[in-house]
């Protein structure tokens, strides 16, 4: 048993097999291109449009965030100043109206003070008149039951009325 085998036709392929699978082969890439690679690609490059716009939306909002917060900052220290500006006025109207009630205070019991002295001045004035009335009557009474007759024309009442006030002014010297 001799089998001849033929090596060299063997190990190099037939040119119709090979052709064949080689046409095949450039038909099965042209279908994966033309069916898979174009659309994968085109979505590929959808997404990647998406991310790119999200990425630049981000940047922006994140741009926009960036200067409100300035803002707001800004804000916070202007509403500081009118802050202490508002509470620095209110304290300072606040004294003045405290100043302006003590002062009326002060005004009320001036006044009070003048007029309690008027009324006392009043009051001794009226009590002087009514001892004076007082001691002239008991002059009178006096002089009467001592010397025994009434004062009819009222000219002792009128003497000693006039001695008291000669007494008072000398007094007041």
């Amino acid at each position: 048993m001799n089998i001849e085998v033929d090596v060299a036709g063997q190990l190099f392929p037939n040119p119709f097999t090979m052709a064949f699978t080689l046409l095949v082969t450039g038909v099965l890439f042209f279908f994966i291109y033309k069916l898979v690679w174009d659309p994968a690609r085109a979505i590929i490059k959808k997404r990647e449009d998406y991310y790119d716009d999200k990425i630049k939306s981000a940047d922006s909002l994140n741009g926009e965030a960036q200067e409100n917060l300035k803002k707001s900052k800004q804000a916070i220290i202007d509403a500081d100043k009118l802050a202490d500006e508002i509470r620095t006025n209110a304290k300072a109207e606040g004294n003045e109206i405290k100043a302006d009630i003590v002062s009326k205070a002060h005004k009320e019991a001036d006044d009070l003070i003048v007029k309690a002295k008027e009324r006392m001045e009043k009051e001794r004035k009226e009590l002087e008149a009514d001892i004076n009335e007082q001691i002239v009557d008991v002059a009178l009474a006096a002089s009467e039951k001592l010397i025994g007759t009434k004062d009819v024309k009222g000219k002792d009442r009128e003497a000693i009325e006039r001695l008291i006030e000669e007494f008072d002014h000398g007094s007041d010297k």
